[in-house]
């Protein structure tokens, strides 16, 4: 079995401990990152988790931190679950590439952390997923198999890629939509994957409620392309850090896919016979600023995930949405 880990904070210091039930053992040494720990934290980590001794916390008497640390790369996934796709009326049978965007490292924040509702955005949206951790450089193309995942992936982290859907369709800007500060929550925990955790990757069940009313249960079976195409072909584009964060999609229940009608697919296709894209853009954002289904100010957003036997958990995340104007400087 894996270890599961998390970064926080007590009084000045920042730390890491191996968590076990609702304590946490101190890691013994200092990583400013975590490709630092990544290093000899982890190992020390996987030796306490089989021995534990030493200081002992209770998770209640810390601050959670996110246990990926800036500046990283965050490479994210579209479109990347079926119901997902089918939601916004695309056709997930038909998808033959992998799709990816980059969200900036800036935007990371703590499980615990506010959401802040940027003034200028309307339509703020959640998705959960599912985050990967690399574990070593990849500085050119490899090849990447269900059963060495563990070789390139240290750990999994829950991930919440808030999106300022105004801001992607309108100006189909993407990296803004998803860069804002606040914008990825990730933790509360970092799980060490091992490789008898590889299958399980796949089935792994991701749960959001926003107000305890759940939008999103899925899991990660899910999945068009699975952790080991994506990392295959990322390593042929772009080289990857120890540390870096790969977020690999959401399964449908977004806010933007909300009382969508069953034929969108169809419907979509009709209108982009008639309008411009600029125009289809205009007409997607005047009917979904009408969407209550978008996140408000003082909405609590709640996401989990986990194995069905438990033997992996994520941690819970708990972010509360707060108005730019009401946020602290």
């Amino acid at each position: 079995m894996g270890v599961h880990v998390a970064r926080f904070k007590t009084g000045s210091e920042i730390r890491w401990g191996v968590v076990r039930e609702e304590k946490l053992v101190v890691i013994p040494g200092s990583y400013a990152t975590l490709a630092e720990f990544l290093g000899e934290g982890a190992a020390r980590a996987r030796r306490l988790a089989a021995a534990p001794e030493g200081e002992t916390l209770a998770v209640r008497d810390v601050e959670l931190l996110s246990p990926v640390t800036a500046p990283c790369n965050v490479v994210c996934q579209g479109q990347n679950y079926r119901s997902h796709m089918l939601e916004v009326g695309q056709d997930p049978d038909a998808k033959d590439f992998n799709q990816f965007f980059r969200k900036a490292s800036s935007a990371l924040t703590s499980s615990r952390g506010p959401i802040i509702k940027p003034e200028r955005v309307r339509m703020l949206d959640y998705e959960i997923e599912l985050g990967l951790v690399i574990g070593r450089h990849l500085s050119g193309p490899s090849r990447v198999k269900r059963e060495n995942l563990h070789e390139f992936i240290a750990g999994l982290v829950i991930c919440n890629d808030v999106s300022a859907r105004d801001i992607q369709l309108a100006e189909g800007q993407w990296y803004k939509a998803k860069s804002f500060r606040t914008f990825c929550p990730a933790g509360p925990y970092l799980y060490l994957l091992d490789a008898e955790d590889n299958a399980r990757v796949m089935n792994l069940n991701l749960r959001l409620s926003v107000n305890e009313q759940v939008r999103q249960d899925s899991n990660t079976s899910e999945m068009v392309y699975p952790p080991e195409e994506t990392l295959s072909e990322l390593s042929e584009v772009m080289d990857l850090f120890p540390g870096d964060l790969v977020m690999t999609g959401t399964p449908r229940g977004v806010a933007a896919g909300h009382n969508a009608p069953k034929n969108a697919k169809f419907i979509r296709k009709v209108l982009m016979a008639v309008l411009s894209e600029k125009d289809l853009s205009k007409l997607v954002v005047k009917m979904q600023s009408r969407n209550p289904a978008y996140l408000k100010d003082g909405d609590v957003v709640r996401a989990t995930i986990s194995s069905p036997d438990g033997g992996i958990h994520l941690g819970t995340q708990e972010n509360r949405v707060v108005a730019a104007s009401r946020a602290a400087p």
